[in-house]
């Protein structure tokens, strides 16, 4: 991951090796990963809120915005690209009919290349919370970052999706894992390997603690390691 920063860095702003960067301190920027049923979204916005009156900057929240922009890089719409987040892939023969096909075919893994590159251009400008997009791994090489999990116990998740989606508690588990499933598998591909709690700084049970307290909580923590 630290040569993909790298890498992005050079690019960017067309370094030289030993040349010094005038971008010495990207960030910040905060990642909210989150188990199925646990949301983010509300969080996100209180904290924006919060982190503007503090910081006096503009701050954004980002999850279909990286969608959006990855999809307008690689010339296709929004929907041709939301399959990848969904852990689904094209056959080999898939492949090989839309490349001789499609002037716009684009690999999964260009895609899911695409979609790095995105995020880490996002979060290198900073102020911004990324939600999902596999943020947290692609992010962890930035010193100004903050890296949160939300989670709970399933019965729980499963009865705060069964208030928005209906269904029995039974499917809102096998939804709330099958979900969970995809996510990781898609955070898989930038890190090859399941993500482990040292990838975060702080982990919240979001059936015990209240958004205002994560909140608080949150931005004490971005005081004490000086990232506002």
């Amino acid at each position: 991951m630290k040569d993909i920063l790298h890498q992005y860095m050079k690019k960017r702003y067309q370094l030289k090796e030993d040349a010094p960067t005038m971008f010495q301190s990207p960030g910040p920027v905060i990642t909210i990963s989150r188990e199925c049923g646990c949301y983010a979204i509300n969080i996100a916005n209180m904290l924006v809120k919060k982190l503007e009156k503090i910081t006096g900057n503009k701050w954004s929240v980002l999850t279909k915005e990286i969608l959006e922009e990855a999809a307008q890089k690689l010339d296709l719409h929004p929907k041709q690209i939301e399959y990848v987040f969904e852990s689904k892939e094209k056959s080999t023969w898939d492949d090989v009919f839309s490349a001789m096909s499609n002037k716009y075919y684009k690999s999964d893994k260009k895609i899911k290349k695409t979609i790095a590159e995105v995020v880490l251009a996002m979060a290198m400008r900073g102020n911004c919370i990324i939600i999902g997009r596999g943020g947290v791994i692609l992010t962890q090489e930035i010193e100004k970052a903050l890296h949160l999990k939300l989670q709970a116990p399933i019965e729980w998740r499963a009865t705060q999706l069964q208030k928005n989606r209906g269904g029995s508690i039974r499917e809102m588990k096998t939804y709330a894992q099958t979900v969970d499933d995809k996510r990781e598998i898609f955070r898989n591909f930038f890190n090859k390997k399941p993500l482990l709690l040292s990838h975060f700084d702080l982990v919240f049970n979001s059936m015990k603690l209240d958004d205002e307290v994560i909140v608080d909580s949150t931005i004490q923590i971005l005081k004490a390691k000086e990232i506002i």
